[in-house]
């Protein structure tokens, strides 16, 4: 493959973007597109594939209490042979790790099988956790998609503790400069091919045409993203998460710059705490609040 591809045809609005995303990969006819994206990464790590999908849940909200957090999941996935996907898209780069383990660990409590006797752990679900990181990268070296999971040292090696939690961490921004300095040419597999489409959107039909000539299962993608910033109501609530970062960036600003004459910690402090009361106001989700916050 040796296109580039330098003008885009689309709207661009970031396939991670929330709405974006759950129209592609939460709605209940999503599951070829969800299916296809998460068996190209597992298979990229060298990971055994899921069945075919069973159930398919947008903003799926883990167990609550009085004292204990909810989590609440961008897309999981159960597939025919018991295993549990998370697949979240995360535009901040915080405690990536930390995230993932907890919302994996939710997932583990609530769907272990209930018993009393010690055979039930030969039944531990299968928890898969992926994370696609856009805008910032948290590993060092060129690898887009790490993999982690519990191993035991043993001084001199290391083995496998358990396969019964795989955490995955796909970092889209050393896709998009891969694909930056090498073109296509640098797309050597289905995972990458995805990864690449999540990290730049359509860019332009002759572009993604070859793409898909390669890895025809970006075709469902292809046509699910027309579809999600076709709709007005994906329109409506991307302005207005560019309005909140735009009103966000000025406020933050003008706090910043009375902070010099006043305390700059103390004057940072009253923008953020102003513009986060008035993204609550125009009715920006807790997610997208945390996102802008983080630029």
């Amino acid at each position: 493959m040796s296109n580039k591809g330098t003008s885009g045809t689309m709207t661009r609005i970031s396939p991670l973007f929330n709405d974006v995303f759950l129209s592609i990969f939460g709605s209940p006819d999503s599951k070829e597109a969800t299916h296809a994206l998460v068996n190209a990464i597992l298979t990229h790590a060298g990971v055994e594939a899921i069945g075919e999908i069973s159930e398919l849940h947008a903003d799926a909200v883990t167990g609550s209490g009085i004292k204990i957090r909810t989590a609440r999941l961008d897309v999981l996935v159960i597939s025919e042979d018991g295993a549990l996907v998370d697949v979240e898209a995360q535009r901040y780069h915080a405690n990536v790790s930390n995230k993932a383990l907890f919302y994996a660990s939710k997932l583990l409590t609530e769907h272990m099988p209930k018993g009393t006797g010690g055979d039930d752990y030969d039944n531990i679900p299968r928890i898969v956790s992926i994370t696609l990181l856009e805008g910032h990268e948290v590993f060092e070296g060129d690898v887009a998609l790490s993999v982690g999971q519990v191993r035991w040292d043993r001084g001199d090696s290391t083995v496998d503790g358990t396969d019964r939690m795989l955490f995955l961490v796909a970092e889209l921004e050393k896709i998009r400069k891969r694909y930056t300095a090498n073109g296509l040419d640098s797309i050597t597999d289905e995972a990458e091919a995805w990864l690449y489409a999540l990290a730049n959107g359509y860019r332009d039909d002759k572009e993604m045409n070859e793409l898909m000539s390669h890895f025809p299962t970006l075709r469902e993608f292809a046509e699910r993203y027309r579809m999600a910033i076709d709709d007005p109501e994906v329109k409506r609530a991307y302005d207005r998460y560019v309005e909140s970062t735009l009103e966000y960036n000025q406020i933050v600003h003008e706090a910043q710059r009375k902070g010099y004459a006043t305390g700059h910690d103390e004057g940072r402090k009253e923008g953020r705490k102003e513009v986060i009361d008035r993204l609550r106001e125009l009715g920006i989700d807790e997610a997208t609040i945390a996102a802008i916050n983080e630029t």
